[in-house]
């Protein structure tokens, strides 16, 4: 299912989950009254001011500065550097009975922004926000953006317009903005800055499996169907795509006392069933799925679980594209709410598959879970919206992933799985000794968010 991460502390993200990182440019001065210089051809050592930006001083005087230093005779409106001034800084001051100003300082040779880009929200939703170019010289000059939160560069965002996702609810974004034109060199200037409004997500629960059931039960059969076998009939091949030890059999998944959902893996009987590996079954598990009985599109999906214990488990919870059987995997999409691993008991993982990131690891994030995920429940959910797909632990976000490009398969209906894998390409090794694990799962709930999305029953 996945193969790397990006952690984050689940720890870090309760301190500050209400801090508002700040970007460390400040914005940029009114530039109302600040001369402004332009090259006056494309030798780039020719400047001049632009009249119109000194009309408002009285009887103004000028003088051009070069690395910092007044240049003697140069007064006019116009000046001539020498190719040895290449690169050095370049200032015009002007002096008034009105007052005074400088330009920006430019290097000489180096495309000018008179003007910084600004960041601006396109609309009160916040939804998008827009670069403008600033004042620039040479006009040929070519514009390249890239959106930053905070001192992190937003990947993927490199266009003059960016499409916020839940995640920067409350931060603060702004652009880079790179101008370069032939014979110049290039200039890369901060934007200002805009707050992403915080708007409240409304929640509507409007299906669950609460699993009050008596106890013994194995899964409601109005929602859940047993997914058996090692793998070899599926289109991914033995050992579903994985390389994982186990054999489902539908018989290990049943509700306890507690009115919870338990999957037990177990080498108890195992040797009763033939796997892809030539040999007796090592595991025998449980895997169930809403296939063709219940769907869903959009909207929040959560469970709580309380996670295996022992390396080499996998236990997991998550969703695939309905249409799998005609678009197969990664190009039906995959969403994992959680996954589990014994191996490292301490980490929730959050990942989507898609048909670009398939084999390569998928994309999502890891968060550290300071006290483990066996030894006790916690609560796992997603946000999934037409634009973002957000991840949760105990009410704390911890990733985002936002619609960017064709790996965004996550437009149509999925159905759930929940299953406890052994081995594998993520479970890793197997613990010498370890005979049974379990996972257990105590209700899945589905929610509207802000009325959007929808249960498909079939």
């Amino acid at each position: 299912m996945l193969m790397k991460s990006v952690k984050v502390s689940l720890a870090f993200l309760i301190s500050f989950s209400l801090l508002v990182l700040v970007a460390p440019f400040s914005a940029q001065a009114d530039a109302s009254k600040q001369p402004q210089i332009i090259y006056s051809d494309n030798t780039g050592l020719s400047l001049a001011v632009v009249p119109t930006s000194i009309n408002g001083f009285k009887s103004p005087k000028l003088q051009w500065f070069v690395g910092g230093k007044a240049v003697a005779g140069a007064t006019k409106a116009t000046f001539k550097a020498t190719a040895k001034q290449k690169n050095q800084s370049i200032q015009l001051k002007v002096t008034a009975s009105d007052g005074s100003a400088s330009s920006v300082a430019a290097k000489i040779g180096q495309v000018i922004v008179n003007v910084k880009p600004t960041a601006t929200l396109a609309d009160a939703s916040g939804s998008k926000a827009i670069a403008t170019a600033g004042v620039f010289s040479p006009k040929t000059a070519k514009i390249t953006y890239q959106w930053f939160k905070g001192p992190v560069e937003i990947e993927g965002a490199k266009s003059a317009t960016y499409s916020s996702a839940g995640i920067d609810q409350g931060f603060k974004v702004y652009v880079i903005a790179t101008y370069s034109a032939k014979g110049f060199t290039e200039n890369k200037v901060v934007s200002s800055e805009v707050a992403i409004p915080i708007f409240k997500r409304t929640y509507a629960q409007v299906w669950s499996d609460e699993f009050n059931l008596p106890e013994g039960s194995a899964p409601d059969s109005a929602i859940w169907t047993s997914e058996d076998g090692d793998g070899s009939k599926a289109v991914a091949g033995g050992g579903w795509g994985n390389k994982e030890r186990q054999y489902y059999i539908p018989t290990l998944a049943k509700i306890t006392s507690s009115g919870a959902l338990q999957i037990d893996a177990t080498t108890t009987g195992a040797n009763a069933y033939n796997c892809y590996y030539k040999t007796p079954c090592e595991w025998v598990s449980s895997k169930y799925i809403t296939k063709d009985k219940i769907g869903f599109k959009y909207g929040r999906l959560e469970a709580r679980i309380k996670g295996p214990v022992g390396s080499g488990t996998w236990g997991a919870f998550w969703m695939l594209g309905a249409d799998i059987d005609t678009r197969i995997w990664p190009w039906c999409g995959e969403i994992d709410v959680t996954e589990l691993v014994g191996k490292a008991p301490n980490t929730a993982y959050g990942y989507l598959h898609g048909l670009l990131s398939g084999g390569f690891g998928g994309r999502g994030t890891t968060v550290d879970m300071p006290n483990g995920f066996a030894n006790d429940y916690h609560t796992y959910a997603v946000d999934w919206l037409p634009e973002s797909i957000d991840w949760y632990v105990d009410g704390v976000l911890f990733g985002s992933q936002q619609k960017k490009d064709k790996d965004w398969v996550f437009d149509h209906e999925f159905y759930l799985v929940m299953n406890l894998a052994m081995g594998g390409n993520l479970g890793g090794a197997i613990e010498p000794g370890l005979k049974q694990a379990n996972i257990s799962f105590d209700w899945i709930r589905f929610s509207t968010i802000n009325g959007v999305g929808e249960v498909i029953k079939h």
